[in-house]
């Protein structure tokens, strides 16, 4: 199918329904247990069946979609944690931001009129920006950030160890949590441990709390507790499931 007929069905793809919520489960390394998840989108094509969002978000930064799947996914996550803090379980959500999105003058006014409108306390969402993608205009994201940091949110810096973030931008970005890559995670390096090492001293030291995504093997989940890592996120943990299927995990997870 031409790209061209992609950005077709993109461009009513949210409102024929088609677009939806996975959820990945974030465990606390301390105790075990599931205290976030990250808010994934994901397309059901009605011809090509389940689509990858690395396919498809391109499409909607570039048609300038992309600002209304991420209210929208902002929307579906906030209704899950209202959910489940119903139903007496208190997690935490992330959901992706891109740089388009941060571009957007009136992006932040967005998130915050929608954050007062929930009965969650502001700290329940975490907004997560990648560092695979170079910031358009640092001080005005950084502005933009802020306003949100000011309001109780999170923000956390994803797949961090593959771009474009310095020590030193890592000091101006008003963050509360670093995502360390895969690649880093699952590294057998000593280098990369002695480096990973470091790292986590510096960013605890300012308050940081670092995640370990990619967690695929109990050598990696190991490597990561070793480390420091105050989280973990990855397919030995649990891959994106949909909204009923993690209903079902948290409910096991507390009948243990």
């Amino acid at each position: 199918m031409s790209d061209t007929r992609l950005e077709s069905d993109l461009s009513s793809a949210l409102r024929r329904g088609q677009l939806f919520a996975h959820f990945q489960p974030q465990q606390d390394l301390a105790t075990g247990r599931i205290v976030s998840v990250e808010a994934l989108c994901r397309w059901r094509h009605p011809i090509l069946g389940m689509l990858p969002p690395s396919l498809f978000i391109p499409i909607a930064e570039e048609l300038g979609l992309i600002h209304d799947i991420g209210i929208f996914m902002l929307e579906q996550s906030y209704r899950a944690a209202i959910d489940w803090q119903f139903n007496g379980m208190q997690l935490e959500i992330s959901v992706n931001v891109s740089a388009t999105q941060l571009a957007t003058p009136g992006f932040s006014d967005r998130v915050i009129s929608l954050i007062r409108q929930s009965p969650l306390p502001p700290r329940t969402l975490t907004v997560e920006i990648t560092e695979t993608v170079p910031l358009i205009d640092l001080p005005a994201v950084i502005s933009r950030l802020t306003v949100l940091r000011e309001c109780g949110l999170g923000v956390s810096l994803d797949d961090y160890g593959t771009g474009h973030t310095s020590l030193s931008q890592l000091d101006e970005l008003p963050v509360t949590e670093l995502k360390l890559d895969k690649s880093l995670v699952q590294s057998q390096s000593a280098g990369v441990a002695a480096e990973l090492a470091r790292l986590l001293e510096y960013v605890h030291g300012r308050d940081i709390r670092v995640v370990a995504e990619g967690v695929e093997t109990a050598s990696d989940l190991d490597r990561v507790r070793r480390l420091g890592c105050d989280r973990a996120q990855g397919y030995l943990l649990g891959m994106p499931m949909a909204r009923e299927d993690l209903d079902s995990l948290l409910l096991r997870s507390r009948t243990r």
